[in-house]
């Protein structure tokens, strides 16, 4: 359990997490601020390195910079690429591995939407990406 900004992440849906020493892929909710998975006592003392809390509109992104000290954090929507041009969005349906699957209360396939932007000297590059499913 680690505190996050909870007003920016989708109240439940889906965490994946990447801990020091374990990859952490659990339906989540929020309570009081708190995320709360299925395990989440035995990382009760630790924050993890990066955590994407998603749902099938939004995603909170949290990553933690050890080497300065602090943490980003991103929130990027579905309705936001609304208004962006077409041919700068790639998306990618992929299935969840088997391993995952078996548990039963995670999707069968996750979606992974690429934005990418222009550079002023006309280079495209990737701008940010959105997991959902």
């Amino acid at each position: 359990m680690f505190k996050i900004s909870a007003d920016k992440a989708p109240e439940k849906g889906f965490l994946l997490a990447y801990y020091p020493r374990a990859l952490v892929f659990e339906p989540y909710e929020i309570r009081d601020g708190e995320v709360f998975f299925d395990g989440c006592e035995a990382f009760r003392d630790q924050e993890p390195k990066e955590c994407h809390l998603f749902d099938r509109e939004t995603e909170y992104r949290l990553i933690r910079r050890e080497s300065r000290g602090d943490r980003i954090e991103t929130v990027l929507r579905k309705k936001d690429e609304e208004s962006m041009d077409p041919d700068l969005l790639y998306t990618e349906v992929m299935p969840v591995k088997e391993e995952y699957r078996k548990k039963g209360t995670l999707p069968e396939k996750l979606s992974v939407t690429t934005r990418y932007e222009y550079s002023e000297n006309d280079v495209l590059a990737m701008k940010n990406y959105r997991i959902g499913f």
